[in-house]
């Protein structure tokens, strides 16, 4: 996701109101964009499929909002929204969703680049298999200029038939993060919680979906994921996300671990499971509470001493 709270007036294109609803929505929450945003649009817009992109900008004070425009101009697959007002990351993306068409949903990045049948092969492989939640890709993860730094291609059994095991297999493999981009089926998406407000949403929300449906895997890296200095992966600290995401909160109650811990939980607690099942599945938290209880610990000692401290001034 790329740096950019509920419902402002945007100003939109043209509608494309008399169009048919195409197959595919797809979603690119853009800030300040620039740098690569006409690559990433250039590979979106020459992929096969029906489709249409809606590119939601969050008051860009860069050549986004030209670029944008211009795709829109030359392409009736694109609608262009500006933001009257910054609303974060996380509302950004949330409210997308709700403003993009079609049977299935892909989140887009402007950093990112595509290759030409992507949308194609993954939306086969999502009706291929009715009850799939998710279809992603393999990925090469490239650098600033385009340079590959590794292939990444998935190697947790994401499409077991159990939903806990696909649960606890994503929890195993918590920090693999690109089926968040891969294309999603509208209806279980809308049966999901949106994103939370913390860094890891993007997990929490994968962590969910994997609950709901089998997530399928194409082997062939059809995403090229940029990996760089300014992306939110790198350049965000849990702390400066929150405080641009939630100012109003207290900073003296800051409990990131803790947070995201609560968020999986509800995840959980929020999916139709059996009893039986929905105890398994708090059960399967357990990788994600052995690498987080002394981070948890430690937000907890945090809150304490500024509470002591507070007191004593």
């Amino acid at each position: 996701m790329t740096a950019d709270a509920v419902a402002p007036q945007a100003h939109p294109a043209p509608s494309l109101a008399g169009r048919a609803a195409p197959e595919i929505g797809i979603g690119l929450c853009v800030y300040n964009g620039e740098p690569y945003l006409s690559g990433s649009l250039a590979s979106i817009l020459a992929q096969d499929g029906d489709f249409d992109l809606v590119i939601a900008d969050n008051c860009s004070t860069d050549a986004t909002e030209e670029i944008c425009r211009e795709a829109a101009r030359k392409d009736p697959r694109v609608r262009y929204i500006r933001r009257d007002r910054n609303l974060g990351v996380i509302a950004n993306h949330n409210q997308i969703v709700h403003e993009t068409r079609g049977e299935f949903f892909s989140f887009a990045s402007s950093d990112d680049e595509y290759r030409e049948d992507r949308l194609t092969l993954l939306a086969a492989a999502l009706r291929a298999v009715p009850g799939a939640s998710i279809a992603f890709s393999g990925a090469e993860e490239i650098d600033a200029d385009g340079e590959l730094i590794k292939l990444w291609r998935n190697t947790a059994p994401t499409d077991h038939p159990d939903p806990v095991r696909r649960l606890h297999s994503k929890l195993v493999h918590y920090d693999e993060t690109l089926q968040f981009y891969g294309l999603m089926r509208r209806s279980l998406l809308e049966r999901a919680l949106p994103l939370q407000p913390i860094v890891a949403c993007d997990r929490v929300l994968i962590a969910q979906m994997a609950l709901l449906g089998p997530m399928v895997a194409v082997d062939d890296p059809l995403l090229r994921h940029r990996n760089h200095a300014k992306s939110v992966s790198r350049a965000n600290h849990a702390r400066a996300f929150r405080k641009r995401e939630k100012p109003e909160e207290n900073s003296r109650f800051f409990l990131p671990n803790v947070a995201e811990g609560a968020a999986l939980a509800r995840a959980i607690r929020h999916t139709p499971l059996s009893p039986g099942d929905r105890l398994r599945a708090y059960a399967a938290l357990s990788p994600w509470l052995r690498r987080n209880a002394v981070p948890m610990a430690r937000n907890v000692a945090h809150v304490a001493v500024g509470l002591v401290r507070g007191r004593a001034e």
